[in-house]
């Protein structure tokens, strides 16, 4: 999306971080992540309470109750998609993804944006909203998706995936209406050298140093769906 000379986003920011404290009084969690493969394998950690697991996956894994016993507890679904009340019949946590692109029309996102609100007004169980970019995430053009979905997203989640913006541009998300991250979070990392030098994997005390960098109290998704504030 090309960006309107004009566009304050400071104030953008402001206005979603705002609306952030408003709705979670000033509280954003952070949830570790594995994520369940086509070949029935998971990525992450071990420890993870949360197991993804992606619409496009389900085909392969026999569908949400097999993908369910294998461990899963929480589905990314296209928007409108018939997996989304079915997920939520089983007791699973349901997640919306929301592409975008630096390069698109606004008015292409302000449509997409605009059918993502009503699908979340008709489907209040629904949770939250995964961004996802198309191609390489644009700073600025990122963090004023975020603090778009913020605005249109009413009281539902606006999640950051680290696996897809890692955690320097995923903690500036959490200053633009994102009010959680998920992703690697361990309690010890190995260091950051050779072939994991690239590696997006944090701790749970960096998880909160990133929540509270934004101004936001740092609270952890649980494996019963309660949170916990450090």
């Amino acid at each position: 999306m090309t960006l309107a000379p004009d566009l304050d986003i400071f104030s953008l920011g402001r206005d979603a971080l705002a609306k952030v404290r408003t709705l979670f009084d000033g509280r954003a969690c952070f949830v570790s992540a594995r994520r369940l493969q086509v070949d029935g394998s998971w990525l992450g950690p071990a420890e993870a309470t949360c197991g993804l697991v992606d619409e496009e996956a389900l085909q392969a894994r026999g569908g949400l109750r097999s993908a369910q016993k294998a461990g899963a507890n929480t589905v990314v679904c296209n928007q409108d998609s018939a997996v989304a009340s079915e997920a939520l019949a089983l007791g699973l946590r349901v997640l919306v993804r929301v592409p975008f692109a630096a390069e698109e029309p606004a008015s292409q996102r302000r449509d997409r944006l605009e059918k993502l609100a009503d699908a979340l007004g008709r489907s209040p169980g629904i949770d939250g909203v995964l961004p996802i970019p198309v191609g390489e995430a644009q700073g600025i053009d990122t963090l004023a998706f975020f603090a778009a979905c913020r605005q249109a997203c009413g009281p539902a989640h606006v999640v950051v995936d680290l696996e897809s913006f890692g955690h320097k541009l995923g903690q500036l998300c959490l200053s633009f209406g994102a009010d959680e991250i998920l992703g690697s979070i361990v309690a010890e990392r190995a260091l950051r050298l050779g072939a994991r030098a690239s590696s997006n994997e944090i701790t749970r005390d960096e998880a909160a140093l990133l929540v509270r960098a934004s101004g936001l109290v740092p609270c952890e998704r649980l494996p019963d769906g309660k949170v916990l504030t450090l």
